[in-house]
């Protein structure tokens, strides 16, 4: 009851205050309050530009070095890679000062430190000491602008081109067998040069270029790599420079053939030839000896260890096949009757199609041991010599009928004193005798030694070098 009391009389006592009613706003009224509320932003715009002092930012950013379009790029001058490595890691703060309304909206995106490649920089090559500067992204220049660094040193130099020769291959990790050769002394490569780019100073210091096939793999013949981009610059020498400065290393490709050889060392044999029926081989075969360039002798293959060794190469795998399969390397054919007591002969060596012969031997001298061999003249009447296999178309006549051909043996003492002249038989097999006209001819006369001598042979004439003829006149027969 009391509140509503005292509503009652406050509104009683406010309606007694002289206060005017608010009426309504005009046009001319918002036009104004509009006007002056522009007018107010651009004082405080004005305020804000000329009295209010300027502001200070710093932003941490990268160092740049583009030479594109520069005073060193004219000059054909590059940076060094050690230097390019250098300014890859700087970090520059740069202070920026100005007005608000200047750099207010400014963010670290916007602003970059670079070297400055034209107006310090001379045309010379080495190191030089360039201002740092700063501006925006797209170019433009701070009317106040401080970079932490001012002026930072680069090496430069000018990049040129050089023809260096290939001279050296190198093979680690290839593998051959103990009977496979690698002939580096062979090894092709093409091209035989690559041209290099880089800075002067470092291409002065190339000698040669060395091909690295570091491949990991058995040879058993010549291999042929293509394509090849390993390797390395090498100065005079020897030592492997490094390579970082240059810049088109990864376009020289090069073609590398590697020679193999398959090498077989073997034993010298021999061949004997003419031997007599029944004669037992081994009694030659254990007398003969070898002698090399130093005059030392040896036995041959099966007749002791110290036999002369002989080694042989090839590139070609049927050759290297029919090697695997020889367990000695004979020489040509020897007669029986040039191996006599106190005298030497030299053999040749047969050259075999394909191979090579790296000891470069072409002949040895072959002599026989003749601790307890001698010789023995015979001699053997003409008329008793058996004329074999006559032609009825001729008419053989002997030129001594009643003559005596001499006959030589070789053989121990013993052997030879249990033959008599008279256990020789004698003939002459005129198949063999190439009859073109009337005439003198001179057939080799063929001894049958009786078969207990088994290690008995016939020995050419020391005179005339030559086995035992029969004179004989063929005419042709009426």
């Amino acid at each position: 009851m009391q509140l509503k009391e005292t509503k009652a009389a406050a509104k009683e006592l406010l309606s007694e205050l002289p206060i005017k009613k608010p009426r309504k706003l005009k046009r001319s009224d918002i036009s104004l309050l509009i006007l002056s509320f522009i007018s107010a932003l651009f004082l405080w715009v004005y305020i804000a530009s000329t009295i209010i002092p300027d502001v200070k930012y710093e932003f941490k950013v990268p160092l740049k070095a583009d030479l594109t379009g520069t005073k060193a790029e004219s000059y054909r001058l590059n940076l060094l890679p050690e230097s390019e490595q250098k300014i890859a890691e700087m970090t520059v703060v740069c202070t920026i000062t100005g007005t608000r309304a200047a750099i207010g909206g400014l963010k670290e995106k916007d602003v970059e430190a670079y070297i400055d490649f034209d107006s310090d920089v001379t045309n010379t090559i080495g190191v030089q000491m360039l201002p740092v500067k700063v501006r925006t992204t797209n170019g433009a220049q701070f009317d106040s602008a401080t970079p932490s660094v001012s002026y930072v040193s680069v090496n430069m130099d000018r990049y040129e081109t050089k023809q260096v020769p290939v001279k050296d291959v190198i093979h680690p990790n290839l593998k051959i067998d103990s009977e496979t050769i690698i002939r580096d002394d062979e090894i092709v490569v093409s091209p035989t040069y690559a041209e290099i780019l880089g800075p002067s100073t470092q291409l002065a210091n190339i000698d040669h270029i060395r091909v690295n096939i570091n491949a990991e793999e058995e040879l058993t013949q010549t291999k042929t790599y293509t394509d090849w981009t390993d390797f390395s610059l090498i100065d005079q020498n020897g030592n492997e420079l490094d390579d970082s400065a240059f810049q088109n290393l990864t376009n020289s490709r090069f073609t590398v053939q590697i020679p193999v050889c398959y090498s077989r060392t073997l034993p010298i044999g021999i061949n004997i030839t003419g031997k007599p029926d029944g004669f037992a081989e081994e009694t030659i075969l254990k007398r003969i000896r070898l002698i090399g360039s130093s005059n030392k002798e040896y036995v041959l293959p099966g007749y002791g260890d110290d036999t002369m060794p002989i080694t042989l190469e090839t590139t070609d795998l049927t050759n290297k096949e029919q090697l695997d399969n020889r367990t000695s390397y004979n020489l040509e054919g020897i007669p029986l009757s040039d191996l006599v007591p106190g005298k030497s002969i030299d053999v040749a060596i047969p050259i075999a199609a394909g191979f090579e012969y790296p000891d470069k031997i072409t002949s040895v001298k072959v002599k026989l041991d003749d601790t307890d061999l001698t010789t023995k003249t015979f001699w053997i009447k003409n008329s008793e010599i058996e004329l074999q296999n006559k032609d009825d178309r001729y008419n053989y006549e002997l030129k001594s009928p009643e003559g005596n051909t001499q006959v030589m043996l070789c053989g121990t003492e013993e052997e030879l004193s249990r033959i008599d002249a008279e256990d020789l038989k004698a003939y002459v097999n005129l198949i063999s005798t190439t009859i073109t006209k009337e005439g003198e001819y001179t057939p080799v006369i063929t001894v049958t030694l009786p078969k207990t001598a088994e290690g008995v042979w016939f020995a050419k004439s020391p005179q005339s070098k030559q086995l035992p003829t029969l004179s004989m006149n063929i005419t042709v027969a009426n």
